[in-house]
C-alpha cells in the first residue's frame, strides 16, 4: 500500500514558522538589549558633534560618508556584544553561508523592487531633493563606499541585531520585523523626503520580509546592495 503524501503546510503554520525566533530568550537578554540599543542609537548614528577636544570625529570626511566609520564601529560592537555578551554565535545574527536558492531569491526580489520603482516613476516621477543631490556630488568612489557600508552595517544593525533580538524578547519575529522597519524608514524619510515612501519603501519592506523568510543575513546584504546600486546612475550622469 502506497504511503499517503504528507499534508502541505497551511498559511497559518507557515506564518508561525516564519515568526518563530531563531533562538530562545534568556533573563539577561533584557539588560543586554539595552546596551545593544545604546550602541545602535549612539555609536551607529555617529557623534552629535564634529569634533571633541580638538579631535576630528569625522576623520576629515564630509557628507553622508562622514558617519561611515562610526557605522562600521557600531556594527562591530554589536557583533562583539552578541559573541562575548550574549554568548551566542554569528548564526543568531543570521550570518551564515547563503545557499544558491538564497542568492537566486535575492536577485528575484531585486527585480520585483526595480519593477515597482519603474511603476512608481510613471505614477509620480521622483522630484529632485537635497538628499539625492548630496549623494550625486560624492562621486563614484564615495557612492560605492556608501552602498557597501549601508548594505553591510545596516543589515547587521537593523535586521541581524534589532529585528532578531526584539523578535526573541517578544517571541515573535513579526514584531521584531515591524520595529526594524519603523526604525529603518524614519531616518530615510528625514534625509530623502516623503517621496521616498512611494519610490523606495518597497525596497525597505522587501529587505525585512526577505530576512524573515530566507533567514540569511549575507543574502540580505546582497539584496540591499543591489537595491541601492541605482543611486550610482545620477552620479554617473552628472560626471558625463
Amino acid at each position: 500500500m502506497a504511503a499517503s503524501p504528507a499534508p502541505s503546510r497551511g498559511w497559518r503554520s507557515e506564518f508561525l514558522r516564519i515568526g518563530s525566533p531563531a533562538f530562545a530568550r534568556r533573563p539577561r537578554d533584557w539588560w543586554l538589549i539595552i546596551v545593544g540599543l545604546l550602541i545602535f542609537w549612539c555609536v551607529y548614528s555617529g557623534p552629535p558633534a564634529s569634533s571633541f577636544a580638538g579631535i576630528d570625529l569625522r576623520f576629515g570626511l564630509t557628507g553622508p560618508i562622514s558617519g561611515d566609520p562610526w557605522k562600521w564601529a557600531g556594527a562591530l560592537l554589536l557583533v562583539g556584544l552578541v559573541i562575548w555578551g550574549e554568548r551566542r554565535g554569528l548564526s543568531s545574527l543570521l550570518i551564515s553561508k547563503p545557499s544558491a536558492k538564497d542568492v537566486e531569491w535575492a536577485f528575484i526580489v531585486f527585480g520585483v523592487v526595480m519593477a515597482w520603482s519603474w511603476v512608481a516613476g510613471l505614477i509620480a516621477p521622483q522630484a529632485e531633493n537635497e538628499g539625492v543631490s548630496i549623494i550625486t556630488r560624492m562621486g563614484i568612489p564615495g557612492v560605492l563606499v556608501l552602498i557597501v557600508t549601508a548594505a553591510v552595517t545596516e543589515e547587521i544593525a537593523f535586521r541581524g541585531y534589532l529585528q532578531e533580538r526584539i523578535g526573541a524578547l517578544t517571541r515573535s519575529r513579526w514584531i521584531g520585523a515591524f520595529a526594524s522597519l519603523l526604525s529603518f524608514v524614519a531616518p530615510h524619510i528625514a534625509f530623502f523626503g516623503q517621496s521616498w515612501l512611494l519610490h523606495q519603501f518597497a525596497g525597505a519592506l522587501a529587505l525585512v520580509l526577505f530576512t524573515l523568510i530566507r533567514r540569511n543575513l549575507l543574502a540580505t546584504m546582497l539584496l540591499h546592495g543591489l537595491i541601492n546600486a541605482p543611486i550610482l546612475i545620477p552620479t554617473v550622469i552628472a560626471l558625463s
